[in-house]
């Protein structure tokens, strides 16, 4: 019996065997030995969008540190705790493993494609691609340095280096800036990119990814002005040149879907969530009440009753149907998300005329005044021209220097981008925001996120060396260019 047993074995393992069969059984269908550059791509930009605009805590607490939300039966992130969520490793871990290395992955493939040929796409459209990866990549790179200062660069991204040094952050921002340039002088705009499937931001359109390659050149050209202005005026200069955003139809928005698993994280946090963990802050709805500012209709609901808005204390907990809740249009699955805007365009504008040396063509009056107008536009809301004719508006009579004029404006016009507004205070110091319940400063109000404690452990000399270059791992020092 048992011998019979042997010869069919061995008769099994000589069919299999031979069979063609065995290379398909053999491979892994869940995770592929070879994967398709465009998916990875399409990937990473999901994931850069996601990063930028989750209102999850474990991930992003920036609509928090913008004091646009206050938080109901959990207060602790809008109380500045960093550590219980490991708030800095998500960050963190959302910038690098799963943006950047896509981005350095998809890239690879597509210059193996480019070398060897005969992969069906052209050369100038791989060239395409390849560039708008370079431009994804400066924007993560950017938003590193903003968040932490000095970041892992010129060593990043390889696996074999488990123990990469922390570059200069200006040396990276100079870096990205360089890398926009070149991917600015690849781009033949007469040839295709991405197909619209695969780019869910401009659907393949290399004129819209030239314009937001020059407004995001332009944006941190004017984070430079402070710390150099030179450099400043050269790379603003360079980018008006170029070309950036004329409307809301160039905004570097993403297209999400009305089904799982491509809706709005905004969306995922109100609504599918099944929670009830934010409403408006008082911070922004006084602010608005203040101005008497129409946005309110769609920022907020009007659940209080009457058109009366009234926002949860920041940094307290707070009842939910005691206080102005998020708008309705916030909790739709498709709303677009958005990194840069057309606003955000002309209020930047704005400032390069106010600070002067910059090639602008009009004032800083006419640039604020559209910058309103595109906030409103873009939100849906009528009312702008009464609104900017209001005294504490208006450019040449509302309160303080183009820096508070300014900040307060497009402060108002980035509700839903807190990372964005949480840079814009700290570069431009204006008087809005609020020290927590009983406390007299903002002086417990990060300026940076620590490094994470994965990389302290894992990368601890490197840290310590980044810490101390910086003035210490700390959330109160400064990144390079917040030197007020």
């Amino acid at each position: 019996m048992k011998k019979i047993l042997y010869i069919s074995l061995i008769a099994l393992i000589f069919v299999v065997g031979c069979d063609d069969r065995l290379e398909d059984l053999n491979t892994d269908k869940r995770n592929p030995a070879v994967v398709d550059p465009e998916t990875l791509f399409t990937q990473a930009l999901r994931e850069t969008y996601d990063m930028m605009v989750s209102i999850s805590v474990n991930e992003n607490v920036f609509e928090l540190y913008a004091q646009y939300w206050a938080q109901t039966t959990y207060p602790e992130e809008s109380q500045y705790d960093l550590t219980t969520r490991t708030i800095p490793q998500s960050f963190w871990t959302n910038g690098y493993r799963d943006a950047l290395i896509d981005y350095k992955e998809s890239k690879r493939l597509m210059q193996e494609q480019l070398e060897a040929g005969g992969s069906g796409i052209s050369d100038e459209e791989l060239t395409n691609r390849i560039a708008i990866i370079d431009i994804m990549s400066a924007y993560v790179y950017t938003a590193l340095v903003d968040a932490f200062g000095d970041i892992p660069y010129t060593e990043a991204l390889d696996p074999n280096n488990l123990s990469p040094v922390y570059d200069d952050a200006r040396s990276v921002y100079d870096a990205s800036i360089a890398n926009i340039d070149a991917a600015l002088n690849a781009i033949d705009a007469d040839a295709g990119g991405f197909s619209d499937i695969q780019d869910p931001v401009y659907g393949g359109d290399m004129n819209s990814w030239i314009l937001f390659a020059n407004s995001l050149k332009l944006k941190l050209g004017i984070t430079l002005a402070d710390v150099d202005k030179a450099a400043s005026v050269s790379i603003v200069n360079s980018a008006l040149a170029g070309g950036v955003f004329a409307s809301n139809d160039d905004n570097a928005s993403i297209a999400y879907q009305g089904s799982a698993p491509n809706t709005n994280p905004i969306y995922e946090g109100l609504v599918l969530s099944g929670r009830q963990d934010f409403v408006a802050a008082n911070t922004l709805v006084d602010e608005m009440n203040d101005l008497n500012d129409p946005r309110r209709e769609v920022y907020f609901r009007d659940n209080l009753g009457a058109g009366v808005y009234d926002g949860g204390i920041y940094g307290d907990a707070n009842n939910y149907s005691g206080f102005t809740q998020v708008g309705d249009l916030l909790h739709t699955a498709d709303l677009p998300g958005t990194i840069l805007s057309y606003s955000e365009i002309e209020f930047l504008k704005a400032e390069a005329a106010a600070r002067g040396g910059y090639s602008v063509s009009e004032t800083a009056e006419s640039y604020y005044n559209a910058g309103i107008e595109a906030s409103f536009d873009q939100w849906g809301v009528d009312g702008s021209a009464a609104y900017i004719a209001q005294e504490d508006v208006a450019y040449a009579t509302a309160a303080g220097d183009f820096k508070q004029k300014i900040g307060i404006q497009l402060w108002l016009a980035l509700y839903t981008q807190g990372f964005e507004a949480w840079n814009t205070w700290k570069r431009l110091d204006f008087d809005v925001l609020r020290p927590l319940p009983e406390e007299d400063d903002l002086s417990r109000l990060p300026v940076r996120l620590t490094y994470p404690q994965n990389e302290a452990q894992l990368n601890g000399t490197q840290v310590r060396a980044a810490a101390e270059k910086i003035g210490g791992d700390e959330i109160s020092t400064k990144v390079f260019w917040d030197i007020n």
